[in-house]
């Protein structure tokens, strides 16, 4: 749940939250046995999304804005087919005792996106159309996060020590962190077959985070914890909804081999709920992509953005990730300008289900699969990750920022 707080120049890759993104901060490194990163970075960036087409854009990221640990980033992109993204953020700004804060909005429009219309049943869209939509998704996010560290094992840290950005003699290093955290969010469908179909939702997540992985760019023992509660107080254009959402991580390693650096069995669960729900009436639930939700670059990378929405969700997931000895990227030019240690490749498998009730055993039953593989990319100290998921209702391909868990 950590967003940044040094400059990387892979803030760039904020391109990647695609449409319906929730977090849209990219984790980076930190460490003292490290050397810093940039104080200033400006890039411009390229790229495609099947979504945009052809994109291009600008990224800049500034460290020491107003405070020495302080982060400013922004972002801007636009594409052959109009759509565009718009993002500022401002991270690890101190502001008393042990709180720190950091604010971010992100505005984006994609003119060809894809929707079913049952996931979008609860903004008012028939699910009798049937077929998939072909529509235009205009996306609006703003958060302001104040987080608090309850504990942190500052020894464990400080004895770490790193060699082409992994550690030596790994070690978990315990961190506990609660957050509050503001937010405002607002999606906009526009297709031809429908009316414009909309949502809003803003409210306050209270978050408990639990990390003791040993380095989270690549972790190779320790576990990550969270729980997280949304609360939506409604009015009368919105629904009021309370949504819980918890995830354990384990990681095993599984030691190098004469051709890998490392290798790790990364095993997650999830799971969410909305008590609030009233299945007898609409009215009384939140907008479709305010709901436990599945589909996307996080979970089930085999289907689209928010493809299965409800009440409940429940998912499993397994990745084994290798980092080969074989690391060209400083060789080459233009990459080899930027600190660029690794790149990791990945193969994953993923189950999961959304119920219209909180029922384990309807939960575990019929689950959607997905399976793919995947690359990472440590540059910058940021993680820049290419998954390419598949299942038996399509094959995409994500890139995004930071581990999937």
């Amino acid at each position: 749940m950590f967003r940044p707080s040094s400059a990387s120049v892979m803030a760039a890759l904020l391109i990647s939250v695609g449409a319906v993104a929730d977090d849209v901060g990219p984790e980076i490194f930190e460490s003292g046995s490290e050397s810093p990163a940039s104080d200033t970075v400006v890039i411009p960036i390229v790229g495609a999304m099947e979504s945009t087409g052809l994109i291009g854009g600008t990224v800049a990221a500034i460290t020491g804005v107003g405070q020495p640990g302080a982060q400013l980033v922004g972002f801007g992109a636009y594409s052959v087919n109009d759509s565009y993204i718009a993002f500022m953020g401002y991270y690890n700004l101190s502001i008393f005792g042990r709180w720190t804060l950091d604010i971010s909005g992100l505005q984006a429009e994609f003119m060809d996106s894809t929707f079913y219309p049952d996931s979008l049943a609860a903004g008012g869209l028939s699910s009798s159309l049937g077929e998939p939509l072909e529509a235009s998704y205009l996306q609006q996010d703003a958060y302001l996060t104040l987080r608090y560290p309850i504990s942190f094992d500052e020894d464990a840290a400080s004895r770490q020590q790193y060699l082409n950005g992994l550690p030596i003699q790994p070690q978990s290093i315990a961190k506990t962190t609660v957050e509050i955290e503001p937010f405002y969010r607002a999606r906009e469908v526009r297709a031809h077959q429908a009316a414009n179909i909309e949502g809003k939702t803003y409210g306050v997540s209270l978050i408990l985070d639990r990390d003791t992985r040993d380095f989270w760019p690549s972790p190779s023992r320790g576990y990550h914890a969270y729980s997280k509660l949304d609360r939506d107080w409604g009015n009368q254009e919105r629904a009021a909804y309370s949504r819980w959402e918890a995830q354990y991580t384990h990681y095993l390693d599984l030691g190098g081999q004469s051709w890998s650096r490392q290798q790790t069995l990364a095993l997650t669960g999830y799971l969410s709920d909305i008590p609030t729900w009233r299945t007898d009436d609409a009215n009384r639930q939140p907008d479709w992509f305010a709901q436990s939700v599945l589909g996307g670059s996080e979970r089930l990378r085999g289907y689209g953005d928010d493809r299965f929405t409800d009440r409940s969700a429940l998912y499993y997931g397994a990745e084994y990730r290798a980092i080969p000895n074989w690391q060209p990227q400083n060789r080459i030019p233009f990459f080899n300008r930027y600190d660029f240690p690794w790149w990791q490749i990945a193969l994953f498998a993923e189950v999961g289900k959304t119920a219209n009730r909180f029922d384990f055993s309807e939960l575990h039953r019929s689950m959607e699969w997905s399976a793919g593989f995947g690359l990472r990319f440590y540059i910058e100290r940021m993680i820049a990750r290419a998954d390419f998921g598949f299942s038996n209702e399509n094959s995409l391909f994500h890139f995004t920022v930071n581990q999937p868990f």
